[in-house]
């Protein structure tokens, strides 16, 4: 348990009925229920340090992941009408819908896999979090959800989803 969840805890242990709080949660509990349902080596990221889960993932895919992100989302930095209603990138090149990878794909260091894998495993976390937030929701429980693998961008999509 954190200390940041052994706080929210006493506040809501005193303060929660108040509020009509009955459930605080953990995305590290979370992640600790799944482990019951995948073995280590089914699914090592589950098992990993969210600070060490970009060493069980392959540094290749990952890189090839990115280029072809990257390839799919070109810079846009002319505006169509000057253009001649083409988008013209940062390459100067037109391109439509053109998502070829890259010949050479580079590696990327340590710190970006690090990245990777805290997103990895955090999307995993979210994917299973979010279904229990609609279980709360259909028990129309209120609950407090903390840890390292909340986004802004979860709580955005959690929102849009429920209106």
């Amino acid at each position: 348990m954190t200390i940041v969840e052994c706080l929210i805890r006493a506040v809501f242990v005193s303060q929660g009925s108040r509020l009509g709080i009955t459930t605080v949660v953990s995305t590290d509990s979370i992640r600790h229920m799944m482990r019951g349902f995948a073995d280590e080596k089914q699914n090592p990221l589950l098992y990993a340090s969210t600070y060490h889960a970009g060493d069980y993932l392959d540094p290749i895919a990952v890189a090839q992941a990115k280029a072809k992100r990257k390839a799919n989302k070109p810079t846009i930095v002319a505006h169509p009408n000057i253009s001649g209603g083409k988008d013209v990138t940062s390459d100067g090149k037109s391109h439509h819908g053109n998502s070829e990878l890259p010949r050479r794909t580079e590696l990327i260091g340590n710190k970006q896999m690090a990245v990777e894998g805290y997103k990895a495993q955090s999307e995993m976390v979210i994917d299973s979090l979010d279904r229990l937030i609609t279980s709360w929701e259909e028990q129309k429980e209120s609950v407090v959800v903390e840890g390292v693998h909340l986004s802004l961008n979860f709580v955005v999509r959690i929102i849009v989803k429920k209106e």
